[in-house]
């Protein structure tokens, strides 16, 4: 039975590398995979590469630390992107003040970059200042030109979260 199984998958792998041979694409069932979508950031800004994905996978695995250390390897000081992962994993690590004065860098750079003011307008809750969380918010809004982007929408739950007594 073994033996008659193995000779049926070498027959198929045979059939499989003759149609490849004679110039011809086996056939298959599989839709081609869908593109992802374009990061409008990394199109504005250019790719900053597999060092900077490997620092974002560290604050992802909550290695904050090791996050900012991977991030100002980099030596890229004046990108709104890094200055936001800066002020990311500092307010996770309680450094409220300094995550703050990172997102303003970033904004003063990139006015437009709505990470950076989602992720500042956490900050503000995290530092018990609502009113400040709520103008970041607008200012999302504003820029969205709606209220369905995802910095919004998450913003505004952690708002509501804050404002019902949560954190």
């Amino acid at each position: 039975m073994f033996r008659r199984a193995l000779w049926a998958v070498l027959a198929l792998a045979l059939a499989s590398s003759t149609a490849w041979a004679a110039g011809s694409e086996p056939a298959t069932t599989e839709e081609p995979a869908a593109a992802a979508p374009a990061d409008p950031w990394t199109e504005k800004w250019g790719d900053l590469g597999d060092d900077y994905k490997a620092a974002k996978v560290l604050i992802e695995q909550e290695k904050y630390a090791e996050g900012i250390a991977a991030l100002e390897a980099l030596n890229k000081p004046e990108d709104p992107r890094v200055l936001n992962w800066l002020g990311f994993s500092n307010r996770k690590m309680g450094e409220t003040e300094k995550a703050i004065g990172f997102y303003t860098k970033a904004l003063t750079i990139a006015p437009e970059f709505t990470p950076a003011h989602e992720y500042l307008g956490e900050a503000y809750i995290q530092a018990k200042d609502l009113e400040k969380a709520k103008a970041e918010l607008a200012t999302i809004e504003t820029l969205c030109g709606n209220q369905e982007c995802e910095e919004y929408k998450d913003l505004a739950e952690s708002l509501k979260k804050a404002e019902a007594g949560g954190s």
